[in-house]
């Protein structure tokens, strides 16, 4: 029966794949949040209708902290509205609004204020970044380039 049911689940995985891979791109992406942050992950775009859509998505971050390496889980979400962006991220140690611009979702700039959560305040104060969404070349990711 466990044989059926993960035959199943591929099955079922294959398909839903075909679809999520239309939208999701990869990340890497430098922020300074208090301390310098290399971060890598995966973005997942919601809807694009006029230059508006939702972006959200894992990724994990990485700095050296306190004479070590420490890697660390982070989950967002971002507003895009022709352009602008508008977002929350949270890990286990802040949170952080975020305010800044796209270009054609391949490029996000942007700034915001860490809030920790934690004894330990590794992330705090204004913040800014930047960050490369790297997907196929015939994706739905991107917003399409208009040439007048």
């Amino acid at each position: 029966m466990k044989k059926y049911f993960a035959v199943a689940f591929l099955i079922s995985a294959i398909t839903i794949n075909a679809q999520l891979l239309e939208k999701t791109a990869i990340t890497v992406a430098y922020r300074y949040t208090g301390r310098n942050v290399l971060q890598t992950g995966l973005e997942f775009r919601i809807g694009n209708t006029h230059g508006r859509s939702i972006i959200l998505g894992p990724s994990l971050l990485y700095s050296h902290i306190n004479h070590a390496d420490k890697f660390i889980p982070e989950a967002h979400i971002y507003l895009s509205d022709q352009g602008k962006l508008f977002g929350l991220s949270s890990n286990p140690y802040s949170i952080e609004p975020r305010i800044g611009i796209t270009l054609f979702n391949i490029i996000f700039l942007n700034t915001g204020y860490a809030f920790p959560i934690h004894k330990e305040k590794y992330f705090k104060g204004v913040t800014f970044g930047i960050q490369f969404n790297i997907a196929p070349k015939h994706t739905q990711f991107y917003d399409p380039i208009k040439i007048m």
